[in-house]
């Protein structure tokens, strides 16, 4: 049984690091994933000859600095689901992909339809695409959003846990 009482002390002290790295991802990780939307869009365009998402009340069409918040709500959503789901449950690196990529395009879907309808200013719509505000192919952009976060937050900003970590070697073992 999983009880929800903790000591005070280390409730403030776990919501003190969960907030510095979420702060540091957001300054660093939001706005490398706002650039990979444009190359995303931009290869979109390449490939199909029109723009995969268009945003209508950007002057320049095919893209938004609007859209930073979302990849601040993005970033939120994917240290979230590591700091309270994944981490704890020591879930690997490919459920954690699938996860996070089906939760961020369900969570594009809703940022887009809150953004539309409740304060009536549209940020992406997916011309042609049955759902408006995402297309069943942003599933590939998502899971590749996953791998470079994953990849960062493992890499660059040291937040590896122990069973994340690649195996010793033998020579490392030998020398220790």
């Amino acid at each position: 049984m999983t009880s929800l009482a903790r000591p005070a002390r280390l409730t403030w002290q776990n919501g003190g690091t969960f907030l510095r790295v979420l702060l540091t991802q957001v300054l660093y990780v939001a706005p490398l994933f706002w650039f990979m939307e444009l190359a995303q869009n931009v290869a979109w365009r390449w490939m199909n000859g029109d723009w995969g998402w268009v945003f209508p009340k950007s002057p320049y069409h095919w893209f938004s600095f609007g859209s930073l918040i979302l990849w601040a709500g993005c970033v939120a959503l994917l240290w979230s689901l590591h700091f309270f789901w994944f981490y704890p449950r020591r879930v690997k690196v490919w459920p954690r992909l699938a996860i996070g990529a089906g939760v961020c395009w369900a969570g594009e879907w809703v940022g887009g339809y809150v953004a539309a309808n409740v304060f009536n200013h549209p940020l992406q719509v997916w011309p042609g695409s049955p759902l408006v505000y995402v297309h069943y192919s942003a599933l590939f952009f998502w899971v590749s959003n996953c791998i470079v976060y994953h990849l960062l937050t493992n890499d660059v900003v040291d937040l590896t846990p122990e069973y994340d970590a690649p195996p010793t070697t033998t020579r490392r073992a030998q020398v220790a």
